[in-house]
């Protein structure tokens, strides 16, 4: 299945952003456990996550959702999303996730990547230095 996103912009990260997650099959956790994930790009609708191999046995499942839970500057966030897509990457996946409409979500997302870029460039400004 070939999925693009249809946004005007998407923050991808020099260093990946950890983060943990929970796989959930039909909206309901399939454990208690929380994995180590790692978000290599994201923007207010959708991110790539690179999940460990835990989630090999769901991927052909329809009802797949994680909740993922990271912080982008200062403030945790947690959102709930359905993986599109996936690839084998290293031991795990890099996969595709599409976040549900949560709008407190989406605001947080975007509050959040201004902090942090504007951080970066004010760093990247005093190294020149």
């Amino acid at each position: 299945m070939n999925f693009k996103r249809k946004e005007g912009f998407r923050f991808v990260f020099n260093e990946p952003i950890e983060s943990t997650y929970g796989i959930y099959i039909n909206d309901k956790p399939v454990n208690i456990e929380k994995y180590n994930g790692k978000i290599l790009d994201i923007s207010p609708r959708g991110m790539k996550l690179f999940c460990g191999p835990e989630i090999e046995k769901y991927l052909n499942d329809p009802s797949l959702q994680v909740e993922i839970q990271f912080v982008l500057d200062v403030t945790t966030i947690r959102a709930i999303g359905d993986i599109v897509w996936s690839k084998p990457l290293g031991a795990g996946f890099q996969c595709g996730v599409v976040l549900a409409v949560q709008e407190d979500v989406d605001e947080l997302i975007i509050s959040e990547m201004k902090r942090r870029r504007k951080k970066e460039v004010l760093q990247s400004k005093h190294r020149k230095y």
